[in-house]
C-alpha cells in the first residue's frame, strides 16, 4: 500500500521535507547514469567541450579550430548531425546494467549545452526533432522498466545560461570580454540571434526566458516519463526569486508520484558553492566523486564517481576505472549507510566501450555471488578498519574519496536490518588469515562464506575475530565477503 495516498504536497520546504526517502532507494544501493551528448562527438578535452570551443585561450579551442574550423565556420551546433546514436540499443544497454547488479539506471537528459537527449515537445533542440530524430531516453526507459530497473532523471541544464560564454564564472557573473568582442568580430555563431534559444548567452536572451523553459522542460521529463529518481546540477534553485519555482516544480513531482502510486526521491546535490540545492533535510544527499563527503553522515546519501579519467563524457584515450576500484567504492559507501551512483561515457554512436564494460560486468559477478552483504543492508556500529587516510585526496581546496589503492588490509561491514547478522568483508583477496578487530568480543553463533557452503575455520581472541584461510576457495578475485550469525 502506498503510505503517501491521497496526500498533497506543498511548495514549503516543511511540506516536502515530510516526503521521506524511499525504501527502495536506501535497499538498491547501486545505481547507474552516464554523460552522453554532443560533446561525445570530438571526443576531446572533456564534456565541456561546448564552452571551451568558443575560449580563444584553451587547448579546446585550438584543437577544434585546427580538425574542424573557426565557430564561424563550425559551431558547437553543428555537432547535432554528427551525433547520430546509430549503434544505440537501448536493450543491450538494459541488459548490460541488469548484469551490472544496478537497481537504477539512466542518463543525463541534457548537459550544461542544453542539448536534450528526450523526444520534446517544448524546445526544437532535442534527439526527437534532430540528429537522430528519436527519443533515446523514451528507448531506455522502457527497456529498463521491462527488466525491473528504476529510472533516474538527470538534469544539467539549470546552469546552461551564460555557460557558453568565455571566462564565464556563475557565482560572480563575469566573463573574457576580449574573448567575446573577437567571438562578435569573427561572427561566430554563438552571437547568432537566430540560435539564441540553444546558447542562451545574455548577448541575444534573457535569463528569465531560459528560466521558464527550464521549468517546461522539467515538467514534461516527469509527466511524460515517471522517473523514479531525479538530479540536479547546481544552480539558482535557493536564491531569491527562484527558489518559489523550484519548489512548486518539486510538489509537482511528489505529488504526481502520489497519482502513480509509487514512492520516488531527488538527489539533492553539496555543489562547490558548499550550499545544497535543497533544504538540506530533503532528498538523498549527494555528493559529487565525493566531493567534501565527510567519513560519517547520519542522512541518506549518495556518492557518485565517473567511470574514466579525464572526462564524465566519452573522450579518445580514457582511462577507465576497474572493477575493483568501482566495488571498493561502492562497498565503502554502504558500509557508511550510503549508496553509489557510476556514470558512464558513451560514444556518439551509442556504443558503451568495452572497458566499461568490463568494469560492470565485474562488479555484476560479485553482486550475484555476493549481494546479500549490499543489497538490503544497513551500516553497523562500526564501518571498517584500515587505512582512510590513503582514500582521501586532500591536494585541492575540496576534500575527494579515492579508491583505486584498496587491498585485503581494507575491511568493511554492513549488517541486516533485523540486526541479526554482520556481514565482514574485504576489499581484496587476503592470503593465509585475516583479522577483524571489531567482531574481537560479539557474540557469534556461526559463519559461512556469503554464496559457498565450505566449512570456515574461525576463532576469536582479544586481536579479534580470526578466520583462517586454509583451503579456502573465492568466487572472486576482487572481494571476500563473510556471513556472521550473532546470538
Amino acid at each position: 500500500m502506498f503510505d503517501h495516498d491521497n496526500k498533497t504536497y506543498h511548495p514549503t520546504w516543511e511540506s516536502l521535507n515530510a516526503y521521506g526517502v524511499p525504501d527502495w532507494f536506501s535497499d538498491s544501493k547501486f545505481g547507474i547514469y552516464a554523460h552522453w551528448g554532443l560533446y561525445s562527438v570530438p571526443g576531446f578535452g572533456n564534456e565541456w567541450y561546448g564552452k571551451w570551443m568558443y575560449d580563444p585561450s584553451h587547448d579546446i579551442h585550438k584543437q577544434h579550430v585546427e580538425k574542424f574550423g573557426s565557430p564561424s565556420i563550425f559551431g558547437y551546433k553543428d555537432f547535432i548531425p554528427k551525433f547520430t546514436a546509430e549503434h544505440y540499443d537501448p536493450d543491450a544497454w538494459a541488459d548490460l546494467f541488469k548484469q551490472s547488479g544496478a537497481r537504477y539506471a539512466g542518463f543525463s537528459l541534457a548537459h550544461h549545452d542544453g542539448f536534450g537527449l528526450w523526444d520534446s515537445d517544448v524546445y526544437r533542440w532535442n534527439v526527437g526533432k534532430m540528429g537522430p530524430k528519436r527519443d533515446l531516453y523514451g528507448e531506455l526507459a522502457t527497456a529498463l522498466r521491462q527488466r525491473d530497473i528504476r529510472l533516474v532523471a538527470p538534469f544539467h541544464i539549470i546552469r546552461g545560461f551564460n555557460w557558453f560564454l568565455a571566462g564565464w564564472n556563475q557565482w560572480d557573473q563575469t566573463f573574457n570580454q576580449e574573448a567575446i568582442e573577437q567571438g562578435i568580430s569573427e561572427k561566430w555563431d554563438l552571437f547568432d540571434p537566430e540560435f539564441s534559444d540553444f546558447y542562451w548567452i545574455q548577448q541575444n536572451s534573457k535569463f528569465e526566458d531560459f528560466f521558464k523553459q527550464w521549468q517546461l522542460k522539467v515538467r514534461e521529463v516527469i509527466d511524460k516519463y515517471q522517473p523514479d529518481m531525479m538530479w540536479f546540477d547546481g544552480g539558482k534553485f535557493r536564491e531569491d526569486g527562484y527558489e518559489s519555482t523550484a519548489l512548486e516544480i518539486l510538489a509537482h513531482y511528489l505529488n504526481q508520484s502520489v497519482s502513480w502510486g509509487k514512492r520516488v526521491t531527488v538527489l539533492n546535490k553539496l555543489p562547490i558553492s558548499m550550499i545544497y540545492n535543497f533544504h538540506p533535510d530533503f532528498g538523498v544527499i549527494n555528493f559529487e566523486a565525493g566531493r567534501d563527503r565527510p567519513a560519517k553522515f547520519d542522512r541518506p546519501w549518495n556518492d557518485d564517481m565517473k567511470i574514466g579519467d579525464p572526462s564524465w563524457g566519452w573522450v579518445e584515450n580514457q582511462v577507465y576505472a576497474t572493477g575493483h576500484t568501482v566495488l571498493s567504492k561502492l562497498i565503502d559507501c554502504v558500509s557508511r549507510g550510503g549508496t553509489l551512483m557510476l556514470s558512464l561515457s558513451p560514444k556518439a554512436d551509442g556504443t558503451i566501450p568495452e572497458g566499461q564494460q568490463r568494469a560492470l560486468r565485474e562488479v555484476g559477478e560479485w553482486l550475484q555471488n555476493n549481494g546479500e552483504a549490499i543489497y538490503n543492508t544497513i551500516a553497523w556500529d562500526v564501518y571498517g578498519e584500515g587505512d582512510e587516510e590513503k582514500l582521501i585526496d586532500r591536494t585541492g581546496k575540496h576534500t575527494r574519496w579515492m579508491f583505486d589503492k584498496c587491498t585485503a588490509d581494507d575491511r568493511r561491514y554492513t549488517q541486516s536490518k533485523d540486526g541479526q547478522t554482520i556481514y565482514a568483508i574485504t576489499l581484496g583477496i587476503p592470503e593465509k588469515s585475516v583479522i577483524f578487530e571489531a567482531l574481537g568480543q560479539v557474540a557469534i553463533q556461526s559463519i559461512s562464506l556469503v554464496g559457498s557452503d565450505q566449512p570456515v575455520n574461525w576463532r576469536q581472541t582479544d586481536a579479534g575475530l580470526i578466520i583462517d584461510l586454509d583451503g579456502s576457495v573465492f568466487n572472486s578475485d576482487l572481494a571476500v565477503a563473510w556471513k556472521i550469525s550473532i546470538l
